[in-house]
């Protein structure tokens, strides 16, 4: 007998997402702040103690200290994780976060299993769509002119706060200029893939577009391609350069 297979038309469900953490490099997680998108009520906001120190550099961003963190529950093994890993095993979650990858990894280091095929990373969707000095949150916040008087920046539930507008500006934004495409499939792919830098990060072309810099000084974008520390966006924009 032939069988009837129902397709799956269930909607994504978009869970925004910020940590908190000890640090950058090798960071562990010790605020951890999310809530699915149209959630006005419910924002999950939980504290850990992790298990290395919290670098000063740290606590001078987001003012968590050894002293607010040291009667919590390690996030490893704990019900939080569980919750966690179960909400984004889930096919129809989207996980989204401004800098993503940085997010997902700490997530990764604290054993939470992530698709990335299935994540939304506002800032380089940001960086696809538009030229702008710099594409932090806080600043994306403030061009946009998004108001919430209780979105305090540096903290994960604040940062939560801010994200899901910014998203939602790039999704409005998205669809008026691209007659009504699925924003959130665009930015699916955007953000898996590298995205084309506009302007020259840091030294002494910063802020000059990585075009000035090629007809300028062609020696010195040579040698932003031996800079094998740097992310993939700008390695990839620098050796597009190179080839054009």
């Amino acid at each position: 007998m032939k069988q009837n297979h129902t397709a799956d038309t269930q909607s994504p469900v978009l869970v925004f997402l910020d940590t908190e953490t000890t640090g950058i490099e090798n960071g562990r997680l010790i605020q951890l702040a999310y809530k699915k998108q149209g959630d006005k009520e419910k924002t999950v906001v939980e504290y850990f103690k992790p298990p290395v120190p919290i670098e000063i550099e740290a606590m001078a961003v987001h003012h968590i200290t050894e002293k607010h963190v040291a009667d919590k529950a390690a996030f490893g093994g704990s019900d939080a994780h569980h919750v966690l890993q179960a909400l984004l095993a889930d096919p129809h979650t989207i996980l989204v976060a401004h800098n993503a990858k940085f997010d997902m990894g700490i997530l990764e280091r604290e054993g939470i299993a992530i698709d990335r095929d299935r994540f939304i990373c506002t800032m380089k969707v940001a960086q696809s769509m538009y030229d702008l000095p710099q594409y932090k949150m806080q600043y994306l916040r403030y061009l946009w002119g998004i108001e919430d008087d209780e979105a305090t920046a540096h903290d994960a539930e604040g940062d939560v706060a801010v994200l899901e507008r910014v998203f939602d500006y790039l999704a409005t934004d998205y669809a008026a200029t691209h007659d009504g495409a699925d924003a959130v499939e665009a930015f699916l792919e955007i953000s898996k893939n590298p995205v084309l830098l506009r302007r020259a990060p840091f030294g002494k072309y910063a802020g000059k577009t990585f075009e000035e810099i090629k007809t300028a000084d062609p020696g010195y974008l040579q040698w932003m391609a031996t800079l094998a520390d740097k992310d993939e966006d700008f390695l990839y924009t620098v050796n597009y350069y190179l080839q054009k």
